[in-house]
């Protein structure tokens, strides 16, 4: 069976996705990635037998003035769906098998999907900027801003609506994704979970010097953790890694800060899933998560960690738990570990990938 993968992502958890599913993929089956950025990826032809690039500058217009949004808004948006259409004339004329497509950066459901045959979209949430409730508002903006992004949001459903429908196979990540995308879109999502690399991401032999451990979106969990250290008179030491700072952490150095830290905190709002939470386990550290979105599906509550209420005081008494008693904190690391390894792999997520789509045939 020959699959061509495409992918539009800058990193992070969806890429991470693309390049884990593409080299086990690539061992069992023909996989060649077809991949849109700025700059050439000089590693991505090692996971699969080809790696076929298009170049867009995502850097076209690069004063910040109301100009130079509307062109990315709209005039960028012409020339990348004109890009789509050439790759998908590329791609159909190769006759594969299917073609896996992951979400984009620029409009989430690419618009590749109209253009190609045999696809499967793997859409890890619907667009947030219009169907999640707490990115939506746009009450709190001026009124010239207020309009603009009114009228932008809308052209946004469409595009991302429109290209949606043209999927043939819906994939996601969890079952909290499969009803968001149910009521967003109107289309049943069968779930495929993500896993963790355990070989790359597993237990060291490390000091634990970090009571704390978070790595998401700055935005309101920048002060809920302010919060959090107070309670503990700033004895605690914690590490935070804001997505937002785009640092370029390699994945060597993320293991040694997993296994240095003794609690992993998953606040984000409404995490579709999240792969932290998984390499953090993988790595034996206890996850203590927000009771909501994907991170109640992937942590075992009172055994690979807690999930409580979004509640600095709950998160605060939790804490103090593991940080007191060792003795439970070291088994909720080892059955952290354990999950991973008998439930939680890549090799698994990809066992799922190829039972629907022999089941589609």
């Amino acid at each position: 069976m020959r699959i061509a993968i495409f992918h539009e992502l800058d990193f992070g958890g969806a890429k991470r996705t693309v390049e884990e599913m593409t080299k086990r993929l690539n061992k069992i089956l023909d996989v060649d990635i077809y991949y849109v950025d700025s700059r050439e990826d000089k590693d991505i032809g090692k996971i699969c037998n080809n790696a076929f690039y298009y170049q867009f500058n995502l850097n076209s217009w690069k004063k910040k003035n109301w100009k130079s949004r509307l062109c990315k808004d709209t005039i960028e948006l012409w020339w990348l769906n004109n890009l789509h259409k050439k790759i998908s004339a590329d791609i159909n004329s190769k006759k594969y098998d299917y073609v896996f497509v992951h979400p984009s950066k620029f409009t989430q459901a690419p618009f590749i999907l109209k253009f190609l045959k045999n696809n499967i979209y793997y859409c890890q949430e619907p667009l947030r900027i219009v169907y999640d409730p707490f990115v939506s508002d746009i009450s709190g903006i001026n009124f010239p801003k207020n309009i603009y992004e009114f009228v932008n949001r809308k052209i946004r459903k469409y595009i991302d609506k429109k290209n949606i429908k043209n999927a043939k196979l819906i994939l996601c990540n969890s079952n909290f994704s499969k009803e968001n995308i149910g009521n967003a879109y109107g289309r049943l999502a069968k779930v495929c979970y993500l896993g963790a690399n355990s070989n790359l991401f597993k237990p060291l032999n490390f000091n634990k010097t970090t009571d704390l451990l978070f790595i998401g979106n700055k935005d309101e969990n920048n002060i809920f953790l302010n919060k959090l250290v107070k309670l503990f008179d700033n004895k605690i030491k914690i590490h935070t890694i804001y997505r937002d700072d785009k640092k370029n952490i390699s994945d060597r150095e993320l293991v040694r800060i997993y296994n240095k830290s003794k609690i992993l905190i998953a606040l984000n709002r409404n995490e579709p899933f999240g792969l932290i939470p998984l390499e953090a386990m993988a790595c034996g550290v206890p996850v203590i998560a927000v009771k909501e979105g994907g991170y109640a599906e992937s942590i075992i509550h009172n055994k690979t960690g807690f999930l409580v209420k979004r509640n600095v005081q709950e998160f605060y008494k939790k804490i103090n738990i593991l940080l007191k008693d060792v003795g439970k904190r070291n088994k909720m690391a080892i059955n952290a570990r354990e999950e991973i390894l008998n439930n939680r792999t890549w090799n698994k997520t990809i066992g799922k990938f190829l039972k629907i789509i022999e089941y589609e045939k």
